[in-house]
């Protein structure tokens, strides 16, 4: 019990507790030692010496380490989460990550592998598990000796002359990250753009932390901006009559796409929205912030056949995945007055996806009422077959 509220929580085999599901007053208060998402952080954490360690939520801190390296201080960049999680530490090998022209997941990703490189007690494990990962680390185009990992003059002092990081996505599945080093040398990391391998978390940690997290999420601003027109009035394409559409992606399939709809008056374009347009309307409600701040009724689908059930704000929701996710959605049914359509939020880094399968009503629809979604998380893009139309009963 902590200020009146039980904490729910699981117990993994390790024998210590995650807290997820925590009460919104602990989250933006804090708690007074870190909490976890995963088990492979909570072990990362703890292997680091104690005069290292930070507890106090912060959003991005970097502390200089001593004691992991002989003679040589390492910094350790931690980073609280908005819920006040402590989501990531890492070896802070650039000199600042804000904005960063890539997604900051393969930043996280490899300051998470250098940082258990240096520290980790079983060096030649982790280089196993790496191959079995299919994590490639090149030295000037060479595989380096093991030795190469804790020799000062190796790994340890290329790391403290970074000057430059290019990123490149290969054919959507594969990151290939170089780093510029003094005296003209480079360290080259490749692997696969893998959900699990890039969190370092199981599917059922991944599912219970975004649950969590949908949980107590509010959106930053309150209001979602509209979106902007991906087409210009030139680029509109006469749908039916007066309806005009701004063709968008398609997602495996022409159906589920992130076109929108409009009307015209004069010389200007607005968003759809009426009773005439229904299955427009219900489009530009999940792609755009046309419409009203709904309740939306979620039935979460995670690892293990486990079941949650919750509700929150359509404009919580939605904001939740504004940021790293690319947005698409299919109309399934319009039968008495009841809509369905599949959503789907497309992990930018990952590849993964999170599917909703979205009822509604047409009354509920336009005067902001309930909508119920069937929600299914952390579902990798490559197994996914036949996807349009598929749900869980």
């Amino acid at each position: 019990m902590l200020n009146g509220n039980i904490l729910p929580c699981f117990r993994n085999p390790a024998g210590y507790v995650f807290f997820l599901f925590l009460p919104l007053t602990v989250l933006t208060n804090g708690y007074s030692q870190p909490v976890f998402y995963s088990q492979s952080l909570h072990k990362l954490y703890y292997s680091l010496p104690a005069s290292c360690r930070l507890d106090n939520p912060v959003a991005d801190t970097v502390v200089s380490c001593a004691g992991i390296l002989s003679g040589m201080n390492v910094p350790v960049a931690y980073s609280w989460d908005g819920y006040g999680i402590l989501a990531h530490v890492g070896y802070r090998f650039l000199q600042s990550v804000d904005s960063l022209p890539f997604h900051p997941a393969v930043v996280r990703f490899l300051e998470r592998e250098l940082l258990i490189l240096l520290s980790t007690d079983n060096l030649e494990q982790k280089l196993n598990t790496n191959r079995e990962n299919s994590l490639v680390l090149l030295h000037n185009g060479n595989t380096p000796r093991r030795g190469f990992y804790r020799d000062r003059n190796g790994l340890p002092l290329l790391l403290q002359t970074v000057s430059g990081m290019d990123v490149r996505y290969l054919e959507g599945r594969k990151y290939e990250v170089r780093l510029a080093c003094g005296q003209e040398q480079t360290l080259i990391f490749q692997f696969f753009a893998d959900a699990e391998l890039l969190s370092d978390m199981d599917k059922k940690e991944r599912d219970e932390r975004i649950a969590a997290q949908l949980i107590h999420h509010r959106a930053k601003n309150g209001n979602m901006s509209p979106l902007v027109p991906a087409c210009d009035g030139a680029s509109m394409q006469i749908f039916l009559d007066t309806l005009y559409v701004c063709q968008g992606k398609s997602f495996i399939i022409p159906q589920i796409n992130d076109n929108l709809y409009y009307l015209k008056t004069g010389d200007i374009f607005e968003l759809v929205f009426s009773s005439r347009w229904a299955v427009a309307s219900f489009q530009n409600a999940m792609l755009s912030s046309a419409g009203h701040n709904y309740t939306v009724q979620i039935t979460h689908r995670q690892y293990g056949g486990v079941i949650r059930r919750y509700e929150m704000k359509s404009r919580d929701f939605f904001d939740y995945f504004s940021d790293d996710y690319d947005r698409y959605f299919g109309i399934e049914t319009l039968e008495r007055d009841v809509l369905s359509g599949t959503l789907i939020f497309a992990d930018r880094s990952s590849g993964s996806l999170h599917i909703a399968y979205v009822t509604v009503g047409l009354w509920e629809l336009l005067n902001g009422g309930v909508v119920e979604m069937n929600l299914n998380t952390n579902i990798p893009q490559h197994n996914i077959e036949n996807l349009f139309g598929k749900r869980d009963k």
